[in-house]
């Protein structure tokens, strides 16, 4: 009986298909919800494809959709907002639960390129991206900070912990000697300046390409020999309805590290007066009344900062825009050290018809900025002073109140530096506005013309003050005031054409033209002779003290090609070409012509690998090309008299310049190959070899004073090489459905070589840097004398001879290459993020290895008798020779320093750049609100901890020597995020 049953349960079964055919169709149900939250989607589009039959998800996200007369058919889900996904189903579908992704995460799947965008995996070139969730929370003024240690290739040094400044930017090497090393950055189509970083609202950016290789930058020819970066702003999701956005964040900031504060207290240094003879005439029953760290003094430890962004975006089949608005307020940890900002943008595109697509990217920026002193050793700056003044002498009387030498309650030598700042204060304000408009024309299908115009303009002012009654100023104020305004306008028109054939080969076409025009002018005035605080101005001075009037401009004009194919996704070929005009060179020299070619193998989809399940990507990438550089100053290349000569109060002209009509373009060609794949659809691993070189190198060379009266020219002359390796690895340790672990790390290698000088010459010293060139070795590598150390006999300071001999005299003949030098060879980051549920904890650490930095402060603070005078290292009283027997490397007393390798230190760190612990409510909670659609609460640390042997206190030097820096800081923050 039981059989009986079976065999009648089996055959019912089998038949359903017959049966549902035979009444001409079957039935497929189903449920749809959101991939990012797993919510139901109400109105969800379900079409077969091919037909008018369709029907749409109800309130619950469920559907029933009857197919008719086909034994197979596929169903097409859309929805405003989501990826569009294609299901084949059949009679024994029965059901079909379906997912669906937001367009938002369909960005990261594209890439920013230049002059447009590719799908991920179909690029020949090196390009790396990061994407806005790396910046957007990041507490800093720019979006620079956040990049350090997030992608290969690409060095980024803070330089200065002063808010208001900008990051340093390097990608793959030094490629010049004295022009720009600088990468091209371009925001939505405009080139910017690194300095107009603090005008953009991190939280504006959606994403940034960097662009290293010849196949991604030969494009761009001018300028874009040092790599190009791509920065994209943001634009409106595909939503049903608008969404708002509030950012807010609040929190302080101090010294990153005071580890290496090594100056005397009180205690010390009374000791140390005592030991080297100092002591008399001092009470130092008073003296010892008084001890002040003055690191505490200067820098602060709860410096405050807040941020507060608004953002409104949405986007419909006729219209796209985002806008936003944000108030940016942060105190510099250093005295007289502020940065405060207000910001704009509206980006908006409109479909106007078929054919026509507008829109423009527009922001405005307004800045105030103080800033304190910082890269000079001078006793009236707070940081360089903070070194230099004794630990008995107090800047702040018992009452709170500045100790001034006004009322003779300073008792330290020369000035308060505390005292200084507040006396002679100087402001700075910025207006910022970068405009473009563009057209899109589609006058017949796969053609697309483009037009667009870009305007960027800045007017910065600064005033300067120093009051009359600041005692050492004798009763006679001076008043100071600049302006500069810049207008850069750039027009690009592209014409973009697609063409496929037999859905085999598929080819795209850009040609395209571009114009800049550059132009600045600007002034500075500064009065003396004011004799009362409340009218420190310019007009209340007496006479001019000094003045300046600058006017410049450079353009450009540029015609480029592209033109791409593809073959089955299997194999991709690009090529470009790019001649450009510069206004910086003579007319004979004036164009430069620049190309590349890129292949790429997706391997992964050849017959022989298809099927193999745990390999989920690999390609090949080859690539060769050039591109060039003009960064030099704007009229280099001719003759020019100047007419601020004084002949005893008469006006005259001399010769300032000779100039050089044959000067133009440098010119780098690279090479790359690139392996990329991925593992069991977890990780991804990204190589790079690459090598570079550069001819007709822009340099000063030296000239005889007798022949031009100036000492150097501007020529095309020497050659370099830059070649190393870049490793990328990304991906999921645990990949579950409440939990995830992401791992990811970056390395890149470096190593430059000089391989030709001017006239023939092998080297040549560059005086007053510690650098020397030499063909065959790094361009920056220093060149100094070696220190041996200490006789332990008699504490005689010792050296090397260039032989290798000792001896105890410091001789200039005895310098030698150290094989050390300040660009580093290795760099690189690694991160981690958790995730469960709506918590999540992410770290991010950035270095870099085999750096050296001449460390000028310790120069001073181990003088050894140069300037005992002021306060100096515990290093002397207690490391310094005493007597026979003494190992140590600081010589006895009076055996004063000298600059040579004793103060050429490591500057290899490792840095917890970002640390991060966010919670995103659930939505079962937001829903019940009936207003909130998300919300985001977290805590981030941003410079927790720094490893570094360097002795300085932030190894984060962008030049070759350490001087008064102001210091990276600490910054601890609380954010919110709303939208609704």
């Amino acid at each position: 009986m039981r059989k009986s049953i079976l065999l009648f349960v089996l055959f019912a079964l089998t038949n359903i298909p017959l049966m549902i055919l035979a009444q001409g169709g079957y039935k497929v149900t189903g449920h749809v919800v959101s991939a990012e939250d797993n919510e139901p989607m109400i109105g969800v589009s379900i079409l077969e494809k091919g037909t008018t039959n369709g029907v749409i998800t109800d309130v619950d996200g469920n559907y029933i959709l009857e197919i008719k007369g086909t034994a197979k058919a596929t169903l097409l889900f859309s929805y405003v907002g989501m990826q569009s996904q294609q299901h084949e189903v059949n009679p024994h579908t029965g059901t079909l639960n379906v997912r669906l992704v937001s367009d938002s995460e369909l960005i990261d799947e594209v890439v920013v390129v230049a002059y447009g965008t590719r799908k991920k995996g179909t690029i020949a070139g090196a390009v790396s991206t990061v994407k806005a969730e790396k910046m957007e929370n990041v507490p800093a003024a720019g979006f620079d900070q956040s990049l350090q240690g997030q992608t290969p290739g690409l060095t980024v040094i803070s330089n200065s912990g002063e808010p208001s400044k900008s990051a340093v930017f390097q990608i793959r090497g030094t490629n010049s000697i004295n022009s720009g090393t600088s990468p091209l950055f371009i925001l939505d189509g405009v080139p910017i300046s690194s300095a107009d970083f603090n005008t953009i609202s991190p939280a504006d950016i959606e994403s940034i390409s960097v662009l290293k290789d010849a196949s991604s930058t030969s494009i761009y020819g001018a300028r874009a020999a040092n790599g190009v970066v791509v920065i994209t702003s943001k634009r409106g999701l595909s939503l049903d309805k608008a969404k708002v956005s509030l950012r807010a964040q609040w929190g302080f900031s101090q010294l990153a590290s005071d580890d290496n504060w090594m100056m005397m207290n009180t205690p010390e240094r009374i000791q140390f007066e005592k030991e080297i003879g100092l002591d008399s005439g001092q009470d130092y029953t008073l003296l010892s009344r008084t001890d002040v760290n003055w690191l505490d003094e200067v820098f602060n430890d709860r410096a405050p900062l807040q941020s507060y962004e608004l953002s409104v975006n949405r986007a419909t089949d006729r219209l796209n825009y985002y806008v936003s608005g944000g108030f940016y307020d942060q105190d510099g940890i250093a005295q007289n050290s502020t940065f405060r900002r207000y910001n704009l943008r509206a980006n908006a595109e409109v479909k106007a018809s078929n054919w026509l697509k507008m829109g423009t990217n527009t922001m405005m920026a307004y800045e105030e900025v103080a800033q304190a002193e910082e890269g000079e050793m001078a006793l009236y700056t707070p940081i360089s002073g903070s070194r230099f003044m004794l630990p008995y002498w107090s800047p702040y009387n018992k009452d709170g109140s500045l100790a001034s030498q006004n009322d003779g309650t300073w008792t330290g030598t020369g000035q308060n530096p505390i005292e200084w700042m507040s006396n002679n204060p100087v402001n700075h304000k910025k207006y910022k506005l970068l405009s473009t408009v563009f057209a899109e024309l589609t006058p017949v299908k796969d053609l697309t013309v483009r037009a667009q115009f870009g305007a960027d303009y800045a007017h910065s002012t600064a005033f300067m003050q120093s009051f009359p009654s600041y005692i050492i100023n004798n009763s006679s104020g001076s008043a100071g005031r600049s302006s500069s305004d810049i207008l850069n306008l750039t027009e690009t028109v592209t014409a973009n054409y697609r063409w496929a054939l037999n859905d085999d080969h598929s080819f795209n076409f850009l040609l395209g033209q571009e114009g800049v025009d550059y132009r600045s002018n600007g002034f500075q005035v500064v009065t003396r002779g004011q004799n009362n605080d409340r009218l420190t101005n310019v007009t209340a001075g007496t006479r001019a003290s000094s003045w300046v009037d600058t006017t410049s401009s450079y353009a450009y004009l540029s015609f480029f090609f592209r033109g791409e194919y593809n073959y089955k996704d299997l194999y991709y070929a690009e090529g470009a070409v790019r001649t450009d005009a510069s206004s910086r060179f003579g007319k004979d020299h004036r164009w430069g012509t620049f190309w590349s070619l890129g292949f790429m193998w997706n391997i992964k989809n050849e017959v022989f690998l298809k099927d193999v399940e745990w390999l989920t990507s690999a390609q090949i990438k080859l690539s060769t090309g050039t591109s060039g550089n003009s960064e030099i100053n704007f009229y280099q290349h001719l003759a020019l008299v100047s007419g601020n000569a004084n002949y005893f109060n008469q006006a005259g002209l001399y010769p300032a310049q000779s100039g050089n009509e044959d000067l133009g373009w440098e010119q780098t060609w690279a090479n790359n190959v690139g392996i990329n794949f991925g593992i069991f659809n977890r990780a991804n691993v990204n190589i790079d070899f690459y090598h570079k070189k550069t001819t007709n190198i822009l340099m000063n060379v030296p000239t005889s004073y007798a022949s031009t009266g100036e000492g150097w020219r501007w020529e095309n002359i020497g050659a370099m090489m830059n070649r190393g390796v870049e490793i990328a690895v990304d991906g999921d340790v645990i990949r579950t459905k409440d939990f995830i672990w992401n791992l990811s790390a970056n390395v890149s290698y470096n190593k430059n070589k000089l391989l030709e000088l001017y006239n023939g010459v092998q080297e040549y010293v560059n005086s007053t840097t510690g650098l020397k060139y030499v063909v065959g070795h790094p361009v920056h590598e220093y060149f100094m004398n070696r220190y041996a150390g200490v006789n332990p006999a008699n504490g005689d300071a010792l050296w090397y001879t260039a032989d290798g001999e000792l001896t105890t005299e410091f001789r200039e003949e005895d310098k030698v290459m150290t094989g050390k030098t300040f660009d580093s060879p290795w760099a690189g980051g690694f991160g981690t993020t958790l995730t469960w549920k709506g918590l999540s904890l992410s770290a991010q650490f950035s270095w870099m290895a085999d750096r050296y930095v001449m460390n000028n402060d310790r120069f001073f603070e181990e003088s050894n008798g140069l300037y005992s005078s002021y306060n100096q290292s515990k290093r002397l009283l207690y490391d310094r020779w005493k007597k026979p027997g003494d190992v140590t490397d600081i010589p006895r007393y009076g055996v004063v320093a000298q600059l040579d390798d004793r103060f050429l230190e490591n500057a290899s760190f490792l840095r917890l750049k970002n640390l991060t612990l966010a919670y995103s409510l659930p939505q079962l909670w937001l829903k019940k609100t009936n207003f909130f659609s998300s919300a985001r609460i977290y805590l981030q640390g941003q410079n927790l901890l720094t490893w570094t042997g360097f002795t300085g206190l932030d190894p984060e030097v962008a030049d070759n020597v350490y001087r008064a820096q102001y210091p990276s800081s600490r910054q601890f923050t609380l954010g919110v995020e709303v939208s609704f």
